[in-house]
């Protein structure tokens, strides 16, 4: 829960509101009136760093336009594309667009939008006032926008056309809406607040223009702000009837129809909506400025933590520095104990070719034990006629040939296989390999032997 500033730019006045948001309650703290000449000092004196913004455009462009149905990454472009064509005045601007759904043309079908554009000269003028202050703007709305979002709450609002009239002092704004989405607007220049007969007349010609134009007849006139003398509206071509405020504005009845534009703001903006006409180019100059602000942030933090973590380990690096220089003492008191090893060293070295000899020489393999573990050869029915050993890194490579005696070819497989048993079963004796010739009844057996 915390406070939030919406700023409203009308003809006349700026308002202020100081709102807070809390459990779905929007509670309205403080609103201020300000004239163009002392928002300056409003700017000098606030904390806030960020603002949203809402403002009632005099010279903006709107309109419904067509384009072909293309992948959503193309609208943009192709809808920036008719508004230039349709309206080449319009040299930088920025805009938004509503899709309304699909319609056919001459057996075509086409996508339908409603667009709205403002000069970005204008625009700049609003974010100006708070540049020069180091202000910045985080949203800026167009007051028709948000009071459209505010008038879907409103209990007489159905699936017909509404045409919405709301008044803030002398602004008056005039928008339809079909299920909730924008189709047309219009400001009405106006002398004077409350709706009265130039005001009606006026509302009577948009009226017949949206029926001609659009071919869309009002079912009924909602009246939202500061007209709320509902019985002077006889002569409209439409019903009028009061909106009824949603019951979460915490704010009296007065309070809520001045201040109608920035409240409509403040909840608008709550839900995100992705409708903001900054400039593009001073929206990447704010995203710059901010994600310097949080690495800035991220930066300090981290050398706080830092800093927290040295001062918490400092006596252990006085310790480790106490130990380093113990130990330097140590290695100068045995170095000279270093140079006289180095001698005895190299004295060695010159015996070292006679004391491997005497190694490899005690190290070579005791055929007296292979020849003894092979007893296991010694079974009936089997004759070895060779037995060739060779010497490995750390073991003895064997091969055996030999013959098989027997009157029949199971009681060979049998001899066979219990010789192989043997070898197997042998706790020094690897069986690699085994061959045996079916025919002249020969066989051949690779092993290694090791020594456990």
């Amino acid at each position: 829960m915390s406070e939030q500033i919406t700023i409203s730019f009308e003809s006349e006045v700026i308002r202020i509101i100081h709102t807070v948001l809390n459990r779905g309650n929007l509670r309205v703290q403080k609103t201020l009136i300000l004239h163009d000449e002392e928002f300056d000092n409003f700017l000098k004196t606030e904390k806030e760093r960020s603002f949203t913004v809402v403002c009632n455009f005099k010279s903006f462009y709107q309109d419904i336009i067509l384009f072909p149905p293309v992948k959503g990454k193309y609208y943009k472009t192709l809808i920036e594309a008719e508004i230039r064509k349709k309206s080449p005045d319009l040299k930088d601007f920025s805009f938004f667009y509503t899709l309304l759904g699909e319609k056919y043309l001459e057996g075509k079908a086409r996508n339908e939008a409603f667009v709205f554009a403002v000069n970005n000269e204008e625009l700049f003028g609003i974010i100006n006032k708070f540049n020069k202050h180091g202000k910045a703007v985080s949203y800026l709305y167009p007051s028709a926008l948000t009071l459209s979002y505010l008038a879907q709450s409103s209990e007489n609002l159905n699936s017909e056309p509404v045409l919405c009239v709301a008044a803030s002092g002398t602004d008056k704004m005039l928008f339809l809406m079909k299920k909730g989405n924008l189709l047309f607007l219009r400001a009405i220049c106006s002398q004077e607040g409350g709706l009265h007969d130039i005001d009606i007349q006026n509302i009577n010609m948009s009226i017949n223009y949206i029926r001609q134009t659009l071919r869309l007849t009002p079912s009924q006139i909602i009246l939202i702000g500061t007209i709320d003398k509902c019985d002077t509206t006889k002569n409209l071509l439409a019903p009028a009837v009061c909106m009824k405020y949603p019951q979460y504005i915490l704010a009296t009845n007065e309070t809520i129809k001045e201040f109608i534009v920035p409240i409509s703001a403040i909840l608008y903006a709550e839900k995100q909506y992705m409708v903001n006409l900054l400039p593009q180019s001073y929206r990447n100059i704010y995203y710059q400025k901010r994600l310097l602000a949080y690495c800035t942030i991220a930066l300090l933090s981290f050398s706080a933590i830092s800093l927290v973590y040295l001062k918490m380990n400092i006596s252990k690096i006085f310790q480790f520095r106490d130990k380093i220089k113990s130990l330097r003492v140590e290695v100068m008191q045995k170095k000279s104990t270093y140079h006289e090893d180095d001698n005895h060293y190299q004295k060695l070295q010159k015996f070292m070719p006679l004391v491997n000899f005497m190694n490899t020489a005690n190290s070579s393999p005791d055929f007296q034990k292979v020849l003894i573990a092979l007893e296991c050869l010694n079974m009936k029915n089997v004759n070895v006629q060779s037995i060739k050993i060779g010497n490995e890194d750390s073991a003895l490579s064997l091969q055996i040939t030999g013959g098989i005696t027997a009157n029949n070819f199971a009681n060979m497989q049998m001899t066979y296989q219990g010789l192989l048993d043997m070898i197997k079963n042998h706790k020094e004796i690897e069986l690699i390999s085994d061959k045996i010739d079916l025919k002249d009844k020969n066989f051949s057996i690779a092993a290694r032997y090791r020594s456990k």
